[in-house]
């Protein structure tokens, strides 16, 4: 079965999920990299920058997922095992062109939220048995999907859940709310996608190892192709760390 694919076919558009990120991370930069950086004024550009981010982050982790799956089927057992979803339609099998063997992993996670780093962690413990974000690192995502989810939901305007999570408890800032607005800036954005660009290369690094070791310890042997997939987990593409 695998003598038929070539290693781009484990990968969603035929391209690693780390080697799509490390692109939208740039392009995003570019485009924070003319925006108006006033530290008094909104700034549009830095805002959807932002949101983009969070966006193409969650689509790393999900993407990165199924990949792993699609390379080793037999981590569903995993997922089952947790008392993970894992079934999927007859009907989507037969839309499929590539062996399923290749596909496995895109029909599993669209059931599957990788939207905050609980559910990230909680999802990847379930499959191959680690935690992309430690306890401060989840927080510090936290406090971006915040803006994110302000951004999104409210235009960046100040609100009482927002203040309760982020402000100090004092008068003067009661009287922001509904009023004042959240500004990010071009090096705020840059700061934010730095964090998150290497919370992204920590887990492909992590998880191929995770996964070159499982298939080691079950003697599975890695035909050439394969085993280009599973290097190609940990792809790195050479960034400069500021826009």
């Amino acid at each position: 079965m695998h003598e038929e694919l070539i290693w781009a076919d484990y990968f969603a558009a035929a391209v690693p999920a780390g080697a799509i990120f490390d692109l939208t991370v740039r392009e995003l930069r570019g485009i924070a990299s003319v925006s108006d950086s006033s530290q008094q004024n909104l700034n549009p550009g830095a805002e959807l920058c932002l949101i983009g981010l969070v966006a193409y982050f969650e689509a790393f982790c999900k993407n990165h997922f199924a990949s792993m799956v699609n390379i080793c089927p037999q981590l569903v057992e995993n997922l089952h095992v947790a008392n993970r979803d894992v079934s999927v339609k007859a009907v989507d099998l037969l839309n499929l062109e590539a062996p399923l063997s290749a596909s496995l992993g895109f029909l599993i996670v669209d059931r599957f939220d990788f939207g905050t780093p609980k559910s990230v962690n909680s999802l990847y413990m379930d499959l191959i048995r680690l935690t992309p974000f430690s306890k401060e690192e989840a927080e510090m995502y936290g406090k971006i999907l915040d803006d994110r989810n302000l951004l999104v939901h409210h235009g960046g305007i100040f609100t009482p859940r927002y203040a309760k999570e982020r402000f100090i408890a004092r008068e003067v800032e009661r009287r922001r709310l509904f009023m004042d607005s959240l500004l990010v800036t071009k090096d705020q954005f840059v700061a934010a996608s730095a964090f998150v660009l290497d919370i992204s290369r920590k887990m492909r690094v992590s998880t191929q190892l995770a996964l070159r070791n499982l298939l080691r310890e079950r003697g599975q042997e890695i035909p050439e192709e394969l085993g280009k997939a599973v290097d190609a987990l940990a792809w790195k593409d050479d960034l400069e760390e500021t826009a």
